[in-house]
């Protein structure tokens, strides 16, 4: 009992939360990062305002045998898909005004509806999609300026990976993006570093951590 108060309390401390819209859409571009981030900033211009807010990019299954998917695809979207914001707490009013709208992504419809709040959760092992890095530093240079980049925040890696590596589209240039998991983390630091993230692009969908148990990360990591 001790145990889940003490962890309650710990994740009480973040600053940020997720918020998950329900949405209608079959189809949409595997690169749509910046269509998705445009047209939803629109829509709520106060996000551009917090570096730590975030928009999540959307994501259907893997294509072929899980491990890779050309990155000019379609992505298939399910009915259990959701369109996740991650914002400050006391923003969560303001969100509501995306709630039963419509917009365009690359000529795809994306009907948003109802709001759900997901708040965080510790997790030992945290995940990110793609953190926006140079192309020309290797793996190991990557990873170090990881540790370094944490450790201003008093943060502490113990075990970190570096996954794939893909390109995506941002105001028509091609960025180069890395896969990273961390694992090890204390209840502390996990709930931090889901509140701060890491990097830059926020709002493109970059940096931003999730649970491992709340995705298929295995497939976003090659074996070695």
């Amino acid at each position: 009992m001790w145990e889940s108060e003490e962890k309650k309390v710990i994740e009480s401390k973040a600053e940020m939360i997720d918020v998950l819209y329900t949405i209608e859409c079959t189809t949409l571009p595997y690169d749509h990062a910046f269509d998705l981030s445009n047209e939803i900033t629109k829509k709520l211009p106060w996000l551009i305002k917090n570096d730590l807010n975030g928009i999540q990019t959307l994501h259907g299954p893997e294509s072929g045998n899980g491990w890779t998917r050309a990155e000019n695809e379609t992505i298939f979207l399910s009915k259990r898909t959701k369109l996740t914001l991650r914002i400050s707490k006391d923003q969560i009013e303001n969100a509501k005004e995306l709630e039963n709208i419509k917009i365009n992504i690359a000529g795809n419809i994306l009907k948003i509806k109802n709001l759900t709040l997901k708040p965080f959760s510790i997790s030992r092992v945290l995940f990110c999609r793609c953190v926006l890095s140079d192309e020309n530093i290797g793996e190991n240079e990557f990873l170090d300026n990881t540790f370094n980049q944490l450790k201003n925040y008093n943060i502490t890696i113990k075990k970190s990976l570096c996954g794939k590596s893909r390109s995506i589209t941002l105001d028509g240039k091609n960025n180069f993006t890395r896969s990273l998991m961390l694992a090890g983390l204390s209840r502390e630091d996990s709930i931090k570093l889901q509140d701060i993230g890491i990097g830059r692009g926020r709002i493109f969908g970059c940096g931003i951590f999730l649970p491992h148990k709340s995705i298929d990360a295995v497939d976003n990591f090659k074996e070695e």
